[in-house]
């Protein structure tokens, strides 16, 4: 292995080029910029590459996760049951409709919600169970379903990090009643910012599509006669042409980039693995596409003293989220939280862009392995 580390080596970054200013130029040209012919036709790609009859796209994952609470009807005095280890975004999204988001341990295989533990906190105030697919992992799904089942429960997946990833044959997020993806920057795809909805449900789909636009109904705009009727209430959350031409550019690489995820956490695990102070998380890379490349580090102390060094070599890591019950809003004792809190203190993301090469990932394992010896 080389020791040089040739040029600074971001932990995520995207990749676009010449098909995507291709696809914007299409857009200029059109004279059309609201959402229209290219969003649909974002849509109809995404939908179809997940295997879900409905999709609807929105200007953010949060945005994503807040319109398909509401057209489940999640609202004031509702209780959703989220992973304590995710992002800010999931339970925000909750506070947004008026219920309250109730947070659950989870388990250290998965890094997903503890399903015995959401069992003893379904209440009569629970409608609904939001499973979170961390980088791209499944909760047993099958197992939670039957859980909603019995008690009538909503399940709504955040399966932002998920694209490219199966429950089973099923890609994730098309198991539950409405799943959430994201296009932000550090995704597999970007579109700068936006999140997709997608359901197999055509009554939540078209009030999803109600709610995004102002509370029109489906169709509306087509005549103007209705285009300012609102029979619901809603807001702006429409997407742009700019955004969707990216987006569909980004879809066609899509394949490529799954390969090249799993090839990135098989070679780092190959030359990491032997190492007693790293762990990596067990991943069936046949159904899982990991969003990013994470380990385990013995400790906390550890874990900041190589993201120091690896600082110093140019190297930019990522730490876990902190658990949410950490934070301020949501305040409570680690000591309800005992796998979260110290799964979050030890977790780390490695470099994980599709344009990372061979060389420099020798490098970056290299100097890993420098800082343990």
């Amino acid at each position: 292995m080389r020791e040089k580390i040739l040029k600074r080596i971001n932990q995520i970054e995207p990749s676009l080029d010449k098909e995507e200013k291709k696809e914007l130029m299409s857009v200029i040209d059109s004279g059309w910029f609201t959402e229209a012919s290219k969003t649909k036709e974002f849509e109809d790609v995404f939908a179809k590459f997940v295997g879900s009859k409905y999709a609807s796209v929105v200007t953010s994952g949060t945005t994503a996760l807040y319109v398909g609470l509401k057209s489940l009807g999640i609202g004031r005095n509702d209780e959703v049951i989220v992973p304590d280890l995710t992002f800010i975004a999931s339970p925000n999204s909750v506070e947004m409709t008026g219920a309250k988001p109730i947070l659950v341990d989870i388990e250290s295989n998965s890094l997903n919600l503890d399903l015995e533990k959401v069992t003893k906190l379904i209440s009569k105030r629970t409608k609904a169970i939001m499973p979170v697919d961390f980088n791209g992992r499944s909760a047993n799904i099958q197992e939670l379903r039957e859980i909603a089942t019995k008690n009538d429960l909503l399940l709504i997946e955040d399966a932002c990090h998920a694209i490219g990833s199966y429950y089973g044959n099923k890609h994730m997020g098309t198991l539950s009643d409405v799943g959430i993806f994201s296009f932000s920057t550090p995704k597999i795809i970007t579109t700068g910012q936006g999140g997709m909805i997608v359901t197999d449900n055509k009554d939540v789909y078209e009030k999803c599509i109600a709610i995004k636009d102002f509370g029109r109904e489906k169709g509306a705009k087509k005549d103007m006669r209705k285009a300012f009727d609102h029979p619901t209430i809603g807001y702006n959350f429409k997407f742009t042409e700019f955004q969707a031409a990216v987006g569909i550019a980004q879809m066609r690489k899509l394949r490529k980039r799954i390969l090249k995820k799993k090839a990135l956490f098989k070679k780092y695990h190959e030359l990491l693995s032997s190492s007693y102070q790293i762990e990596f998380i067990e991943t069936n890379l046949d159904k899982v596409t990991p969003w990013m490349i994470d380990v385990l580090v013995q400790s906390k102390s550890l874990s900041n003293k190589l993201i120091d060094y690896l600082k110093t070599k140019r190297i930019e890591t990522r730490i876990f989220y902190p658990p949410v019950h950490r934070q301020k809003p949501y305040r409570q004792p680690d000591s309800k939280y005992k796998i979260s809190s110290d799964i979050s203190d030890r977790g780390l993301w490695l470099p994980s862009s599709v344009t990372l090469t061979d060389l420099e990932l020798e490098n970056i394992c290299n100097e890993i392995q420098k800082f343990f010896s």
